[in-house]
């Protein structure tokens, strides 16, 4: 392979896997790395073929997320709105542009040691500032803003995914076990940041997707593996929660007491504050129903509806409506609540879509896998707070929906091209062998097809191979196989 190429993948591949950390880590850093894969994304666009049909294959999100800045600068123009409020169309254009980078991602296994290395990150910071510094609600490196509210549920949001993402590679049966191994205990460590947040919604939220994906995981093994892996997670959860009970007790206390005070009628509680802005928020929307009141203007509206009393003065703090639906909803109408409901929805049927395809063709289901939780957790989050008010979050959002949404269209696209049953074998040939030579290249691409399988006689063991060299013709491991 050309130098100009390897510098491209390399480059690309070590990018990419330090997003993630550069997204718990906010740093001078996250902007060269943004850098460096907009300049790939530009030469891989001028230069190949398969980097512009990505954008086709993946059209559903790549218009979700693409349109928004349309919507967004529409929005402006009929509420006379702040220019600023277009900020998340232009993140989203951006990721959508570099999207493509995503086909240099080799090995991919890299990209999972980032995602899992950005749960570690979160959880021992959110560790040492709960324990070292003594703040009652670690916020990360997400700070505190000039009214005393800090980044805590954000931070809470990204170290809940990033721990999901890590548990999900942990169950996938493709990996070695050392891998992971590596990829569980990174989950747990995200999981005891999540405690120490001690943020409920992305605390649920993590409860509730990783009973999914053990109950998942638990009915594709026998009853033996079945109870080993059962009382593998007992005695985790069962861990965390005994170390961290002080903690979750507290919280459960004060969930407790906030419904005791909303049902004495006093809504000066966390869960009383949302309920008054909720409120709030749908006698603005009454008001507006089809256009709503303009995007960021519900601080604005909502201080009025607080001075001809309609509003209690304690959420005068509050700019938005802690609901990703209701702000959509009140700042855009009905067709704010319609590109919501797009732009979750739109991935949500892509990675449904191609998860049970993968499924069905046996191939190695992470990227689909990892598309949907990353979909589900944010819908999730979206209940009880703003998901796109703050630029990580957001950021966050697009880069893995396009990152997995890439990685599942060039598995797929790889598979059709050259499927295990066109593999070119010899009867007489040993299990594990390729009998046949192949010319320069073709190598490479009975790889790439056979990644997303488990080994056979059809499709054999494959090692990652130099790109110039011929079949050794050696039993190795696979790369990738059928997972979880």
């Amino acid at each position: 392979m050309p130098i100009h190429l390897k510098v491209t993948r390399v480059s690309a591949t070590l990018a990419l896997s330090l997003v993630p950390l550069a997204l718990v880590f906010p740093s001078t850093l996250k902007s060269i790395l943004y850098a460096v894969l907009l300049v790939i994304a530009v030469v891989l666009l001028a230069t190949r073929h398969d980097a512009r049909a990505s954008y086709r294959a993946t059209l559903p999100i790549i218009l979700a997320l693409g349109l928004y800045l349309p919507y967004s600068l529409l929005n402006i123009w009929l509420h006379q709105g702040m220019v600023k409020s277009a900020d998340n169309g232009v993140h989203f254009l951006y990721f959508v542009g570099i999207a493509v980078c995503f086909l240099e991602l080799d090995p991919r296994r890299l990209f999972w040691y980032g995602i899992s290395a950005a749960a570690i990150g979160a959880g021992v910071l959110a560790l040492y500032q709960r324990f070292e510094l003594g703040l009652p609600r670690p916020y990360g490196m997400y700070g505190v803003s000039e009214i005393g509210l800090s980044g805590a549920i954000k931070f809470a949001m990204v170290t809940t995914l990033f721990s999901l993402l890590a548990l999900s590679a942990a169950l996938n049966r493709s990996n070695p076990a050392r891998e992971r191994l590596f990829h569980g205990a990174a989950a747990l460590v995200g999981f005891a940041g999540c405690q120490v947040i001690a943020s409920r919604g992305p605390w649920l939220v993590f409860v509730l997707v990783a009973c999914g994906m053990g109950i998942v995981y638990l009915l594709r093994l026998d009853k033996r593996r079945m109870g080993i892996a059962l009382l593998a997670a007992l005695i985790s959860a069962a861990f965390v929660v005994g170390v961290f009970y002080a903690e979750l007790h507290e919280r459960v206390s004060l969930t407790v007491n906030e419904i005791s005070s909303l049902q004495n009628g006093d809504l000066n509680t966390s869960l009383g504050a949302r309920i008054a802005m909720w409120k709030a928020a749908l006698a603005m929307f009454s008001a507006h129903p089809f256009f709503g009141i303009g995007l960021n203007k519900f601080g604005i509206h909502l201080n009025e509806m607080i001075a001809a009393g309609k509003a209690p003065a304690f959420v005068a703090v509050f700019g938005h409506t802690h609901n990703e639906y209701l702000e959509a909803l009140v700042t855009g109408g009905i067709i704010g609540l319609a590109y919501l409901l797009w732009l979750l929805g739109a991935p949500l049927v892509f990675f449904v879509r191609s998860l049970k395809r993968f499924h069905a063709a046996g191939m190695n289901v992470a990227a689909p896998a990892g598309g949907l939780i990353t979909v589900i957790c944010f819908a999730l989050f979206a209940l009880s707070d703003n998901i796109f008010d703050r630029q990580m979050t957001t950021s966050l959002y697009a880069f893995l929906l396009l990152g997995f949404a890439v990685m599942a269209t060039e598995d797929a696209r790889s598979n059709a091209a050259f499927p295990p049953s066109r593999a070119r074998t010899d009867p007489s040939a040993r299990p594990g062998r390729i009998a046949t030579a192949r010319a320069p290249g073709a190598e490479m691409q009975m790889h790439r097809a056979c990644r997303n399988h488990a080994p056979s006689t059809e499709c054999p063991a494959v090692q990652p191979p130099s790109r110039n060299a011929a079949v050794s013709g050696r039993p190795i491991r696979p790369r990738h196989a059928s997972g979880f």
